[in-house]
């Protein structure tokens, strides 16, 4: 019987044609979903499967960021031996009691909410939705790393979980929907900025996996929404991260709409930040990013962001993305 190989590019939810800062990109993003501080608050059997997937998920990028290892792999798998059969489960796990950008918020705008935690992902976020075994189970779905809607449903969020290369979009319409009326019966600053987290994981998403598409091209402007919630969040209470947030969404829509003076906009704030003395790690993180990003790159300010990350809090999550930007972009 053939050994079965185990398809890390099914585990990582990338191509087998996917450049390596793709790999790198994915496996950031569903590390920092399964990371331990995610689901600390989880049920025991759930920080278990956690503990599980970010195994798998390591060992998946150990071998396809080596070159060397990717090519002995690549022939393994097109020598005929079969994959995905090994005991490794490569469905996402169950959603977990964790909170990237949005914190969490239950269905009626009355329920107390928490207070959202200074820590991104890149690119997911999480919301409770359903009573299981006769008593209310949050159950948190997906998303790294980003506006209050006054007219119908764009074309970019308004299908229900259209089916990506990647995956799922991290929210559907009926939850932004709920993220939308939370904060405005509720008006607080960590209402709108869920719903401005939400916004931007969608949108995020489809920026990451189908950047060309239909989809993502007519509804740019949703990013503007995006900024509109945050403002919405700002206006009731200042906060770096959500402002460094808020500069990605605007830096996210400049880059990609026919309004380039928005990324100047977005480099204002980075720079306004930065001369503030910022110490947040995630505000670090999105203002290296728009530094690494900006055209002509300003890679000698981004890096020392990302390396300021790792000196003021060494154990968060943002250090350890930071410490593998570094790698990829350090000369």
């Amino acid at each position: 019987m053939a050994r079965r190989i185990p398809d890390y590019y099914a585990l990582l939810q990338v191509s087998p044609e996917s450049a390596r800062r793709e790999i790198e990109a994915a496996y950031t993003r569903l590390h920092d979903l399964y990371s331990p501080e995610r689901t600390a608050d989880s049920a025991p059997e759930f920080q278990a499967q956690a503990a599980e997937k970010r195994q798998q998920l390591e060992s998946a990028y150990q071998v396809l960021s080596d070159p060397t290892r990717r090519a002995d792999y690549d022939r393994q798998r097109s020598g005929g031996q079969s994959t995905g059969s090994d005991g490794v489960d490569y469905r996402p796990l169950p959603p977990a009691r964790g909170q990237e950008r949005a914190p969490t918020i239950e269905p009626t705008p009355a329920t107390e909410r928490r207070q959202p935690a200074p820590r991104r992902q890149g690119l997911a976020a999480w919301l409770p939705l359903i009573g299981v075994s006769g008593g209310l189970l949050a159950v948190l779905l997906v998303i790294v790393l980003s506006g209050v809607r006054t007219s119908g449903s764009s074309s970019a969020l308004a299908t229900p979980t259209p089916q990506l290369s990647g995956g799922q979009m991290p929210f559907t319409t009926e939850q932004i929907a709920q993220f939308r009326r939370a904060a405005e019966a509720s008006n607080t600053a960590q209402t709108w900025t869920a719903l401005g987290n939400a916004l931007f994981d969608n949108l995020q998403t489809l920026r990451e996996y189908a950047p060309l598409s239909p989809q993502y091209r007519s509804g740019l402007a949703d990013w503007l929404e995006v900024v509109q919630a945050y403002d919405r969040s700002l206006a009731l209470e200042d906060n770096a991260i959500v402002r460094s947030d808020r500069a990605l969404a605007l830096f996210n829509y400049g880059t990609d709409s026919p309004e380039p003076q928005r990324v100047e906009e977005a480099l204002a704030e980075v720079e306004r930040g930065i001369a503030g003395g910022v110490a947040e790690p995630r505000a670090l993180l999105n203002y290296g990013l728009i530094l690494s990003q900006h055209k002509p790159p300003r890679m000698d300010e981004a890096l020392a962001q990302w390396r300021k990350i790792v000196e003021v809090a060494p154990q968060s999550n943002e250090a350890q993305q930071a410490q593998r930007l570094l790698q990829t972009y350090e000369p």
